[in-house]
């Protein structure tokens, strides 16, 4: 495994075409392995650009000012507010105590886990992504998960830096690390990279927990406007 911590290079990594995040592995429709193979969070190349383009476009519907009047309203913990504020903005039914269930079961096997549970949880929340094909509405569920315990976390270190978003962002950033892998041997900076190899970035600490180059989050505004929401009140 190689660990990179300076920032160029972290920039430089998250540049390169050669380092892909770890890869899913395909199952049957409508099961947790499906899942992860149909989002773009895990594809790279022409696909992952199709599939991130459908996601930016679904995003930028989103009203930053509304969310954040979302999150303000909304109840539970930090993770039940960001799912349900999301998905209100999203225009999706209303998710009731089952579909959230869902939704934070897929979140906790999002990245690798294999709880038999999670395959019933897809198929409980795919019909409620209000979509047709089931690519976009696996990439509907992709952003709601993706935006579970990332952005609750940011909310949490906001709260404990007294509502100083950008003190939480230095000091506790909720993406501490990215983690590629070489799908042919490249160099970033001085340090040589073999095909197959693990790449840790170190990006909390660098400034850079929502990424860089081509698959930066599409999300920032909408996490920011969360955490701000949900902390208005407290």
């Amino acid at each position: 495994m190689v660990t990179i911590t300076a920032r160029e290079d972290i920039e430089q990594a998250l540049r390169d075409p050669n380092l892909i995040p770890l890869p899913a592995e395909a199952g049957p429709e409508g099961s947790m392995a499906w899942l992860r193979a149909t989002v773009a969070r895990f594809a790279h190349g022409p696909v992952h650009v199709r599939r991130r383009a459908y996601v930016e476009a679904e995003l930028a519907r989103i009203d930053p000012d509304a969310l954040r009047r979302l999150a303000a309203d909304a109840v539970g913990d930090d993770r039940v507010r960001v799912l349900r504020s999301l998905a209100r903005a999203m225009e999706l039914p209303e998710l009731d105590d089952a579909a959230i269930e869902a939704l934070l079961v897929v979140a906790a096997n999002y990245f690798g886990g294999d709880e038999p549970a999670a395959d019933d949880a897809v198929k409980l929340l795919l019909p409620l992504m209000n979509a047709d094909d089931p690519e976009q509405a696996a990439n509907r569920i992709g952003m709601l998960i993706q935006a579970c315990d990332a952005t609750a976390a940011l909310i949490a270190a906001v709260r404990d830096h007294s509502g100083d978003v950008h003190a939480a962002l230095r000091d506790d950033p909720p993406v501490p690390v990215m983690r590629r892998t070489a799908i042919a041997a490249t160099r970033i900076g001085q340090t040589a990279v073999a095909e197959g190899e693990l790449v840790l970035l170190e990006v909390g600490s660098v400034g850079l927990t929502f990424g860089h180059g081509p698959r930066v989050c599409p999300g920032r505004s909408l996490a920011l406007a969360l955490a701000e929401g949900a902390l208005k009140n407290e």
